[in-house]
């Protein structure tokens, strides 16, 4: 592999920001060394959402954000699929605009619904929200809220809502270890108690909630509902059925779904892959299971070591580098733009 030079960008690990819920548990820590005290539902694990930006952990650039990255490095960190037109520049092109974050359910979420484009333009501070999720761990008889049931019209959803009788009108699916779980924009939804999910969306924030048990926030305060929004962005259609797609062969990946330009693959590393960027796209990793080692720059020298909760985000301009598992499958969840 050619020398780095000292201004170029190369595969970047980050730091996990947590953040405590009502619903949260304590299931992160068999995943994170360190996780502070309290309910914790949420680590974001790459992120440049003004609510929480993740900071690189390795390297000549430790402690920069990503948006702050893409101010400095543009077209070189995003890809030049990325560009608004003919203008790449960040200011230009909006946000980083995927999230990465594994949610545990100690208790059941909200019922929500996240708008699509057309809908988030009409409300000053919302962005469309489409996301996936992959089931990594289950309880016995866990479940999720996946649309609503076959059969509930407009109006009587509306009512139920309005009245906050709405269970009657959810799917309830149960679900497993390994299920993928597809949320488009205007999916009534609600992860249930006793999972461990990974969830890749878009960058954004935006949350109608339909129904919160009546339970308070951890301010001991009533958490807000957003009946009008969400009726407004409800999609009444069939969600994405549930998949569980199978490993994929020793160093390859598999598609495994796809959302708002960009696709999803499971990958599994069984001793060294070697790796070659696309100019065109970013790639961003989130290790799941196994330990092992992203190396790349002279001799392969440079390296930072990953294990399940690592994210490492592979830059456009990154040099070809290599992934090493150190005993058995390095599994991980890779998102890149649809090309």
């Amino acid at each position: 592999m050619r020398c780095l030079r000292l201004d170029q960008l190369y595969p970047l690990s980050f730091i996990p920001l947590f953040k405590e819920k009502v619903w949260g548990g304590r299931r992160l820590e068999s995943w994170f060394t360190a996780m502070p005290q309290g309910p914790i539902g949420e680590a974001w694990v790459l992120s440049a959402h003004p609510h929480g930006m993740t900071l690189v952990e390795n390297g000549p650039l430790a402690g920069k954000t990503i948006a702050e990255l893409l101010v400095e490095h543009g077209e070189g960190l995003a890809g030049s699929a990325g560009r608004c037109g003919d203008s790449p520049t960040p200011t230009e092109c909006s946000e980083f605009p995927v999230l990465i974050k594994l949610l545990n359910s100690n208790d059941d979420l909200s019922v929500q619904v996240h708008p699509g484009p057309e809908n988030a333009v009409a409300h000053p501070g919302a962005s469309a929200k489409s996301e996936m999720w992959i089931i990594l761990e289950a309880d016995p008889g866990a479940a999720i809220i996946h649309g609503l049931r076959e059969g509930v019209t407009p109006q009587k959803f509306h009512e139920a809502a309005r009245s906050g009788d709405v269970m009657d009108c959810l799917n309830r699916v149960e679900v497993s270890a390994g299920d993928v779980v597809s949320i488009p924009p205007g999916t009534i939804h609600a992860l249930g108690a006793g999972l461990l999910v990974a969830e890749v969306q878009q960058s954004s924030d935006t949350v109608y909630r339909v129904w919160d048990y009546d339970r308070p926030g951890l301010d001991g305060q009533p958490r807000e509902l957003h009946i009008d929004q969400a009726l407004e962005v409800t999609d009444y259609s069939r969600p994405p059925e549930i998949t569980r797609p199978q490993m994929a062969q020793a160093n390859s990946g598999i598609t495994i779904g796809s959302f708002a330009g960009f696709d999803v693959r499971l990958s599994r590393c069984c001793g060294r892959w070697e790796r070659h960027p696309s100019s065109r796209s970013f790639t961003a990793f989130l290790f799941l299971g196994g330990t092992g080692e992203v190396a790349w720059g002279e001799d392969e020298r440079t390296h930072v070591s990953v294990r399940p909760g690592s994210s490492i985000l592979i830059p456009a301009s990154c040099p070809d580098y290599v992934l090493r598992s150190e005993s058995g499958n390095l599994v991980f969840m890779e998102v890149s733009r649809a090309l």
